[in-house]
């Protein structure tokens, strides 16, 4: 008989967690290419990001009908009635384009204008962000989401990035290379981290 009343109260400690937990490994994968020149693990990429799509559009459903009890007046209410339910519910339909696109019919299809389509992932990264924040303020989850994007974010910079990798290519500033990959990786591990216990505790 409270069946809903858990599914409700339950949702975000298990599909909240665990899509943030997939969409930022399949942000990871980029950075591992530009530290390591490894490419082996590249089609992860899609696979991930599909997979965060519909866990996410699974909570954005759940949310939909069984958060009455905390969201009342009616379907909108409950997707976008409170600013972090909105953004929560506009990166989620963001992802739709990118995972409808995420297939080499669609990359030969629209040539030049796929990596375009594809930075709409930045977007959904900030949304995901802002929506974190305005749940839980600048503490807790929301902290460790920032924590665990700072090493993400830091090895797109252009200049990082090519710093990497003209050192892969020449082999110089190993012992460099190899400390800060060191560093960021600790700090992506330290952020993500609270995100596992949550999910393994609470999610359970």
């Amino acid at each position: 008989p409270d069946a809903i009343d858990h599914l409700s109260s339950s949702g975000a400690d298990v599909l909240g967690n665990a899509g943030f937990i997939i969409f930022v490994l399949m942000l990871a994968v980029t950075p591992i290419v530009t530290m390591t020149g490894w490419r082996w693990h590249v089609v992860l990429r899609r696979d991930y990001g599909i997979a965060m799509f519909f866990v996410a559009f699974t909570d954005l459903v759940i949310a939909a009908i069984a958060t009455n009890n905390r969201f009342p007046g009616g379907f909108m209410s409950r997707v976008t009635g409170h600013s972090f339910l909105a953004l929560g519910t506009l990166a989620t339909l963001l992802s739709v384009p990118l995972v409808l696109t995420a297939n080499k019919r669609a990359q030969r299809s629209l040539g030049k204008y796929w990596k375009p389509l594809h930075r709409i992932t930045y977007v959904v990264w900030l949304g995901i962000l802002v929506h974190l924040l305005l749940l839980f303020g600048f503490r807790g989850l929301a902290i460790h989401a920032l924590e665990v994007s700072a090493p993400l974010l830091l090895l797109r910079i252009p200049r990082v990035r090519q710093w990497f990798v003209s050192g892969r290519k020449s082999g110089e500033r190993r012992h460099a290379r190899i400390a800060l990959g060191v560093v960021v990786a600790g700090i992506f591990v330290v952020g993500l981290a609270p995100f596992v216990h949550n999910l393994a505790t609470d999610g359970s």
